[in-house]
């Protein structure tokens, strides 16, 4: 049977749950550099469209911690906004292939975080995620990898709220 990704954990808090490498981000002259206090993953291979763009911040945009935005370090006019998976859709568990399970340890048990890219809607309640190409991302080691699941019962527009 194909690795199923899941996160244990149900509320997703990054700089509570984990150690993680900061960075220090302010803008000059139009470019982001390092000088803030927040969390920095490398996203192998880049995301979907922008594959030369691998240094991200994750930056909490709400107290709760159920939003974030993944901004780019290496273009400033790159953001995303990006959800928890396991805090909107708590029985998503997305199967992925052998090379990722391995890449990301899931044999071992690796406590790997389910992210959800989000399409911004007229209002939140109109906003949607694409269940087809979630970002994986190891707290431990600050790596993310966006996957494609190759599964026809997924939305690439599901609904983020429900109605």
């Amino acid at each position: 049977m194909p690795p199923r990704v899941s996160c244990n954990r149900p509320s997703w808090t990054f700089c509570d749950s984990c150690v993680v490498q900061e960075a220090k981000v302010t803008r000059e002259e139009g470019a982001m550099t390092e000088e803030s206090d927040i969390p920095v993953v490398e996203v192998r291979g880049g995301l979907l469209g922008f594959p030369e763009l691998t240094r991200f911040a994750l930056v909490k945009m709400n107290n709760e911690g159920l939003v974030y935005r993944l901004q780019s370090l290496e273009s400033e006019a790159v953001n995303f906004v990006v959800v928890p998976a396991t805090s909107f859709f708590p029985t998503y568990a997305p199967i992925v292939d052998d090379e990722v399970a391995e890449r990301f340890n899931l044999a071992s048990g690796a406590d790997v975080l389910v992210l959800l890219i989000v399409t911004l809607g007229e209002s939140f309640k109109q906003s949607t995620v694409n269940l087809m190409a979630p970002l994986l991302l190891d707290p431990v080691q600050q790596i993310a990898e966006q996957v494609i699941i190759e599964n026809e019962d997924l939305s690439v527009r599901a609904p983020l709220l429900a109605a």
